[in-house]
């Protein structure tokens, strides 16, 4: 049965298409009328007149080519525009089409993973009653989860780990697949909406203002608060001192553009603080080019600017309002054991706390001092803050 034809909307094209189409056929039967005798009845005042004409048509033959010309000109240009119209119309309703079924395969490829949610929900169950290796529920009594007629867990919510560029997404999404049991099954490092909740678990770059190179837009973060809003989704913060972030993100994107090489941190282009002050002081300009933002620093690369540092403190700031858990990377530092329980709690996750495995961040918490010690360069830039930008520091808990 054919597919039926979408609905036009009436504010799209103020005229009718076929309504053009006869006014581009009229006009090329104008076009041939121009100059033309018309015909008259018998006569001899009839047949004068018409020698009269045709005299006087022979007598203009050097001013009537320019205008059939012309009018020739007229008449493919309405045509062409008639044909681009066409053109125009046929993509638009391809796609409408197109996004009508984009929507509908999202949603089936939602319900599809709903249901393998709730498949390996089962599975790991029964390895637990048949007293199977590996992770286990600590209540062998607990009752099997209430699932929903499209297959989820009722019990459970989309988790989405959130971190802005070089703040230890990396570090915390190690933690999260290899100590969340059971929900590390459903950990995906990218970005996907759900229209409900799910046992899946995404991470990725997001901004909420600004858009940024290699951060998903903020129209997708705009959706993931929503679902967030709504209850069934959770939204995990890791943030570090932007300073850290700054030099960190600035090492990164230079080895990356310079050497094609993506790097895990500082310290795996520099052996020592010493070894990066040196490579900042010899391209400083380049550091507060791209500290302010500057698309010059990606100069023939295609793609939107990195966030400037004032934009990068500010989406942590905007970050830290809407988070249902905010993470500090400096804390995992300190006690890895206590601030990962609060992803637990937070994901109602409750695995053999005697079994985790949580090691502390390879990166050195506060690596901008040193930096600020050994470099003037630095200080200055630091002190030559804006005002807004401190401010913004100071109130997410990060002295200047």
């Amino acid at each position: 049965m054919p597919e039926p034809e979408p609905q036009e909307n009436p504010g799209f094209w103020p005229h009718h298409f076929d309504e053009m189409c006869r006014a581009a056929a009229d006009l090329e039967g104008l076009r041939y009328a121009a100059g033309a005798l018309d015909s008259k009845p018998p006569g001899w005042r009839n047949r004068v007149t018409r020698v009269v004409k045709s005299l006087l048509a022979r007598l203009l033959t050097w001013h009537t080519p320019p205008l059939r010309q012309f009018d020739a000109a007229v008449t493919r240009s309405v045509q062409e525009i008639v044909s681009a119209v066409e053109h125009l119309s046929m993509t638009v309703r391809a796609l409408d089409r197109l996004s009508q079924n984009v929507a509908a395969l999202e949603n089936r490829i939602a319900q599809s993973e709903a249901k393998n949610a709730a498949m390996a929900e089962s599975l790991a169950r029964l390895e637990n009653t048949n007293g199977a290796s590996g992770w286990r529920e600590t209540d062998p009594e607990m009752p099997a989860p209430e699932i929903c007629a499209d297959g989820r867990a009722a019990s459970e919510r989309t988790t989405y780990v959130i971190g802005l560029f070089g703040t230890g997404r990396h570090y915390l999404n190690d933690l999260m697949r290899h100590n969340l049991g059971r929900r590390a099954k459903y950990f995906r490092d990218t970005i996907r909406l759900h229209p409900g909740p799910t046992p899946m678990v995404y991470s990725g770059h997001a901004t909420i203002r600004h858009l940024s190179r290699g951060q998903v837009s903020p129209d997708v973060m705009s959706r993931i608060a929503d679902a967030a809003k709504s209850g069934f989704a959770d939204v995990i913060f890791i943030y570090r001192h932007p300073l850290d972030s700054l030099l960190s993100n600035w090492v990164w994107w230079r080895t990356y553009l310079r050497e094609n090489r993506r790097v895990a941190g500082i310290s795996s282009v520099y052996q020592t603080t010493d070894d990066l002050c040196k490579v900042l002081e010899e391209n400083f300009h380049e550091f507060q080019a791209f500290a302010a933002g500057d698309p010059d620093f990606f100069a023939g690369v295609a793609g939107p600017p990195f966030l400037s540092f004032a934009e990068f403190v500010e989406e942590t700031e905007l970050h830290l309002q809407s988070a249902t858990l905010a993470l500090r990377l400096e804390d995992f530092s300190t006690d890895p054991r206590k601030e990962f329980r609060k992803i637990l709690e937070v994901m109602s996750v409750d695995p053999d706390l005697s079994r985790l495995s949580l090691a502390t961040p390879k990166s050195k918490p506060w690596g901008h001092l040193a930096v600020k010690q050994k470099l003037p360069r630095f200080r200055e830039f630091i002190s030559g803050l804006h005002v807004d930008t401190k401010n913004r520091m100071e109130g997410i808990g990060y002295s200047v």
